[in-house]
């Protein structure tokens, strides 16, 4: 079987390229396979053909960069676009016939902060010009992001839909996108739960609607004398006062910061489409704190103190209550250890995904 992989960009900062490059690498096992993406700055298993194909960076419908992809679409047998906003090229792929369309965020259905109103609530309503106003007042603004994201929509209809979560079937359900597949992200687990680990880590891209800042505030409203963590890069790490700031780091020095850690603190304010890096914490056996939000809800059952959006006193008194009893947090790290040893192993998820391909090539 020939599968092209089709994504905006490949690099090691972010779930969506982490996901991507995970699949390609159990894929290349089983498959020929050829990666095409706006922006590659990472190394491809080997045997993997890479094509940069730079109209696939374009988050707006351009048909500029795109003369290769013709070609590369009329050579595969499958083709898995993944975090791929051009409907341009989103239109061209879906139109074969053979293409599985992975649904990361809701730029298919919002086009706003996702799913969230100003005042830090999700939003029910559907996408419609005067419902989209608080979130979106500038006119001009409101209707070409409301235009865009109608014509995303457009491109993939029709196309067999995967998304991550329960969260996220739902919500493109509601937007007129039904029957997506749900198949989460394979993560891989330590050979054991680690230890009770020592001071505090929270990670992502250090923007507004993740969230940081309140983890920091629950930190030093604690008052725990150990140091918080943090991994990412963003604009707004500057307001991050006393932590340890970490820059990115790989899959690997991931692994061990999440593993050497007492618990993960996963700030949020939109409606997360997943939020993977509080399973590869749980994957290690460290617990999470999470303010529980959209698609988290999926895996926060096992070996997480759950607390309100914007909760910064809950979270504080969970990270007081994890320092004080280590065993508690080996305790409920383990049982989140379990759960994804169970739930997110890669030959049973991949599995899936392979006899998806099988389906529609």
């Amino acid at each position: 079987m020939r599968i092209l992989y089709l994504t905006d960009r490949l690099s090691h900062r972010g779930g969506a390229s982490n996901h991507l490059l995970d699949i390609v690498q159990w894929m290349s096992n089983k498959a020929s396979l050829t990666v095409a993406a706006g922006q590659i700055q990472v190394d491809l298993p080997e045997g993997v053909a890479q094509y940069r194909v730079r109209g696939l960076a374009s988050s707006t419908d351009d048909t500029r960069g795109l003369a290769r992809l013709e070609a590369l679409l009329a050579e595969a047998d499958v083709i898995h676009v993944q975090n791929l906003m051009n409907p341009t090229a989103l239109t061209a792929a879906t139109q074969t016939g053979r293409a599985v369309v992975t649904i990361q965020d809701h730029r298919m259905f919002c086009p706003g902060p996702g799913r969230t109103l100003p005042n830090e609530t999700p939003c029910s309503e559907p996408m419609e010009d005067a419902l989209c106003t608080s979130c979106l007042p500038e006119q001009d603004y409101r209707e070409r992001m409301t235009q865009l994201t109608s014509t995303r929509a457009a491109a993939v209809r029709g196309a067999q839909l995967v998304v991550l979560s329960q969260y996220m079937a739902q919500e493109l359900h509601t937007a007129g996108l039904p029957n997506a597949v749900v198949i989460p992200p394979a993560v891989r687990t330590s050979e054991r739960p680690s230890p009770a680990g020592s001071g505090f880590i929270m990670g992502g891209r250090l923007v507004h609607h993740k969230a940081p800042e309140l983890a920091a505030q629950a930190w030093r409203q604690s008052k725990v004398n150990v140091p918080l963590r943090v991994v990412g890069l963003g604009p707004l790490a500057s307001s991050l006062d006393g932590t340890t700031q970490m820059g990115w780091l790989d899959s690997d020095q991931l692994r061990t910061a999440l593993a050497s850690s007492r618990a993960l603190l996963f700030p949020s304010r939109w409606q997360e489409p997943f939020g993977i890096l509080g399973v590869e914490a749980l994957a290690m056996g460290t617990p999470v704190v999470a303010m529980t939000s959209g698609g988290m809800s999926d895996w926060t059952s096992h070996g997480t103190i759950e607390v309100q959006p914007s909760d910064v006193a809950g979270m504080a008194t969970a990270i007081e209550r994890l320092q004080a009893d280590p065993q508690a947090a080996e305790d409920l790290g383990h049982a989140g250890w379990t759960m994804v040893k169970e739930r997110y192993s890669a030959p049973r998820l991949m599995n899936r995904l392979w006899s998806m391909y099988e389906a529609t090539s």
